[in-house]
């Protein structure tokens, strides 16, 4: 039988969803909408190299691996020049990028269940580099992680689980314990092969598209809250 995630239909307000002891993030198209910045700056990279245009699979996947997709014949040191490119274009346009509904709320709800646990209990796990996160995310005023892991300091990036499973072992929590939010099958794939329990929202893709990677499908974080209860953290319906 074909996996089907979970939704929020018939769910009542407060009812409870997930238990984890961390809750991983990504970024771009999770908590932020980045989606023109990042079309834009490949689309003008990938058309000025006639490889075409940034293709929706390619969200949520480290750059490096994007070239290697669209140029599968790239040599590296050729690779490294249009990486630095692009991402001088994706800096250059963060003021384009705007924090989705609710997730200011989530973070912040993150920030007292932290408080109330005493210790740490959430992470951002990305595929950008520390710059480009740094450029998109200090502007918005938004939680800052204590935890967090960018493309730049893992070897292998989304979809292998390197990202969360490194997430994990700097809260000093196991991956298998924790509840991740993605928003792309890039992303999804890597957080199911950490072992994390899996929640997609739809802010980038349709629920057929996520919903086989994902143990629960919400439409966006607005319509969840998170809560510290006997230690650990809860997921509940808005």
């Amino acid at each position: 039988m074909a996996h089907k995630a979970a939704t929020l239909d018939g769910c009542a307000r407060g009812t409870v969803l997930a238990r984890a002891q961390a809750i991983l993030l990504d970024s771009d198209g999770t908590l932020v909408d980045s989606t023109r910045s990042v079309e834009a700056s490949w689309d003008k990279l990938l058309g000025d190299e006639g490889a075409g245009r940034f293709e929706k699979h390619y969200h949520g996947q480290p750059a490096r691996r994007v070239l290697r997709l669209a140029m599968p014949e790239i040599s590296e040191e050729r690779l490294e020049e249009l990486f630095n490119r692009v991402e001088g274009y994706e800096i250059a346009s963060a003021s384009d990028v705007e924090a989705f509904d609710g997730t200011a709320r989530f973070l912040s709800e993150l920030e007292k269940a932290k408080a109330a646990l005493s210790r740490e209990c959430w992470a951002i796990a990305t595929s950008c580099t520390r710059p480009l996160f740094e450029a998109r995310y200090r502007p918005l005023s938004l939680p800052f992680p204590s935890v967090l892991v960018t493309a730049d300091q893992v070897t292998h990036g989304k979809p292998d689980p390197e990202p969360y499973l490194l997430a994990a072992e700097r809260l000093g929590v196991e991956a298998k314990d924790c509840l991740v939010v993605e928003d792309a099958p890039g992303g999804l794939e890597s957080a199911r092969a950490a072992g994390a329990f899996v929640v997609s929202v739809l802010n980038s893709a349709g629920e057929g598209t996520v919903g086989p990677l994902a143990d629960l499908v919400i439409p966006s974080l607005a319509d969840v809250s998170i809560e510290a209860r006997e230690g650990e953290l809860v997921l509940l319906a808005r």
